[in-house]
C-alpha cells in the first residue's frame, strides 16, 4: 500500500472525531434537539477527550474501506495525536499522526520515515487556511450562526424526529431515524451533487486545489475505489444515535447512512457508511507527541493552502 494512503485514513478519522462534537449542532426548538444541542456544546467545552473511531463503507454488501483509530486531542485542535489503522480492498497499513508546535507529523506502520508538513495558519475547524494562525475556533459566534441557518434550512420540521429517552440514572439516549420520503429533496439533491463531485475527482475548494495536493494522487486512488454513481442518487437511510451521560456530555455517538443509486453503466448499487465513536478520557487526556531529534524526516510542502498567483 502507497504510503500516502494512512494520510487520507487519517483525514477521514479526524475529519469523523469533528463530527462527534459538531454535527447538527443549534438546529431546531424541539426537546430531542434541544438535548442534543445542549449536549454537543456541554462537549465541544471540555479541554481534552480521547476518542475511539471506527468508519467503514460498503457497496452491495462488500467492503471497500475501514478505518479504526484512537485519537487524543484539545478542544481547539491545536494539539492532536492518533493511532490509524486502514483496510481498503485487500491492502492495509497503520500509521501515527500527531500535530504538535504548528506541524502536522505522519509515520506509516511499515517506515521509519517521519513525514513532516508545516500547518502554520490552517485552520482544522474552518477547514481553510488563512492568517489567523490557528486562532479563530470552530464556536466563532458568525460562523455558528451561518452554520444553524443552513442546517435549519435541510432539516425544516424533521427536527420533531429527534427522540429523547431520560434514563434513571441521569444519562440520556438520543435518536433520530429517517427513511425514504422523510428526507428532504433539498438533502437529496445537495447528496447527490457532493456524491458526483466525488467520484470525479472534483474538490470543493478552488479550482486546481486538487491537483496541487501532495495526496492528490491517492485521494484519486481512493475515490476510484468507490462505485461512480451518476444516476437516481438517493439517501435511502439516515440514522444518529447519541448517549449522553449525567454530565450531559456525549459519550458515544454512531451515524449510518445508506445511499442508492446507479453507475453509468446502468448497474445498481448499494452504499452503506458506518461511522462510530466513543470517547472518554475528558479533561483526563494528554495528546501524545513526538520527539524528531535523531529520526529521518521528509518535509512535505504544504500546496492544499492559498498558492501564489491567487
Amino acid at each position: 500500500m502507497n504510503k500516502k494512503w494512512v494520510v487520507v485514513g487519517t483525514g477521514l478519522t479526524l475529519g469523523s472525531a469533528l463530527f462527534v462534537t459538531s454535527a447538527f449542532a443549534g438546529i431546531g426548538d424541539a426537546a430531542g434537539y434541544d438535548a442534543y444541542k445542549a449536549a454537543i456544546k456541554q462537549t465541544a467545552s471540555i479541554s481534552n477527550v480521547t476518542k475511539n473511531v471506527h468508519v467503514s463503507v460498503q457497496d452491495n454488501g462488500t467492503k471497500l474501506l475501514d478505518v479504526t483509530s484512537t485519537i487524543k486531542s484539545d478542544s481547539s485542535f491545536k494539539n492532536v495525536s492518533a493511532d490509524v489503522a486502514v483496510k481498503a480492498g485487500d491492502a492495509s497499513n497503520t500509521a501515527a499522526f500527531y500535530k504538535q508546535d504548528s506541524k502536522g507529523v505522519v509515520k506509516p506502520g511499515d517506515s521509519d520515515v517521519y513525514g513532516v508538513i508545516d500547518m502554520s495558519g490552517h485552520d482544522w475547524h474552518h477547514g481553510k487556511d488563512g492568517g489567523n494562525n490557528g486562532n479563530e475556533t470552530w464556536d466563532d459566534s458568525t460562523f455558528a450562526k451561518e452554520r444553524e441557518n443552513v442546517i435549519d434550512a435541510l432539516v425544516g420540521g424533521l427536527k420533531d424526529q429527534v427522540t429523547l429517552t431520560p434514563q434513571a440514572d441521569g444519562t440520556k439516549q438520543i435518536d433520530l431515524q429517517l427513511n425514504g420520503s422523510q428526507i428532504p429533496a433539498v438533502a437529496n439533491a445537495i447528496s447527490s451533487l457532493v456524491i458526483k463531485g466525488a467520484v470525479n475527482g472534483h474538490h470543493p475548494g478552488k479550482a486546481g486545489d486538487m491537483q496541487q495536493n501532495p495526496f492528490a494522487d491517492e485521494l484519486k486512488q481512493f475515490t476510484g475505489s468507490l462505485p461512480k454513481l451518476s444516476q437516481d442518487i438517493q439517501i435511502k437511510q439516515v440514522s444518529l444515535h447519541a448517549a449522553v451521560d449525567a454530565q450531559n456530555r456525549i459519550t458515544g455517538q454512531t451515524l449510518k447512512v445508506t445511499v442508492t443509486g446507479k453507475d453509468d453503466k446502468g448497474a445498481a448499487h448499494e452504499v452503506v457508511i458506518d461511522a462510530a465513536a466513543d470517547l472518554s478520557g475528558f479533561d483526563a487526556t494528554t495528546p501524545e507527541q513526538v520527539d524528531l531529534t535523531g529520526k529521518q524526516v521528509q518535509n512535505i510542502e504544504k500546496t492544499f493552502g492559498p498558492h501564489k498567483g491567487r
